[in-house]
C-alpha cells in the first residue's frame, strides 16, 4: 500500500518534495524515502537536483510495473 500512496501523489508528473509527501500521508519520512528509492532504482521515477525531490518519469510508467518489480525483488531475496 505504501507504494500506491506515494505513486498516486506522483502521477501528475510534477516535482514533489519527500517531506511534503510524508506530511500529506502522515507517514514517517523513512518510509517515504524507501518508496522513493525503490521507484528510482527500478527506473520509474527520478530524483531532482536536491535529494528530497522526486517525480515519475514521463512516459509509460504504470503502477502495475512497480508491483511486478516489487514481487520479483521479493522472490529474488528469498
Amino acid at each position: 500500500m505504501l507504494l500506491w500512496y506515494v505513486w498516486i501523489r506522483l502521477v501528475d508528473g510534477a516535482w514533489h518534495r519527500l517531506d511534503e509527501i510524508s506530511k500529506q500521508l502522515r507517514l514517517p519520512s523513512n518510509a517515504i524515502e524507501w518508496a522513493a528509492k525503490f521507484l528510482c532504482d527500478k527506473g520509474m521515477a527520478e530524483r531532482g537536483f536536491e535529494e528530497d525531490e522526486i517525480r515519475l518519469h514521463q512516459g509509460n510508467a504504470k503502477f502495475e510495473d512497480a508491483v511486478r518489480a516489487l514481487s520479483s525483488s521479493t522472490k529474488a531475496s528469498k
